[in-house]
């Protein structure tokens, strides 16, 4: 069992530094990449005014 929580963990950070590398290569690749990852949330309207506009 603790040969089996070793191999485990291992292949856990051999994933979170393969994870890391990629990150690191699409951080510093090109602006583009972090500005489309942005994006605009528009708020929603009040119930009331809602119902306000829907009645007028």
């Amino acid at each position: 069992m603790l040969k089996g929580l070793i191999v485990c963990f291992a292949v856990l950070f051999a994933q979170l530094a393969v994870l890391h590398v990629i990150d690191a290569r699409l951080y510093n690749s090109s602006p583009n990449v972090r500005q489309t990852a942005v994006t605009t949330v528009t708020p929603h309207k009040d119930e009331k005014e809602g119902e306000e506009e829907a009645q007028s």
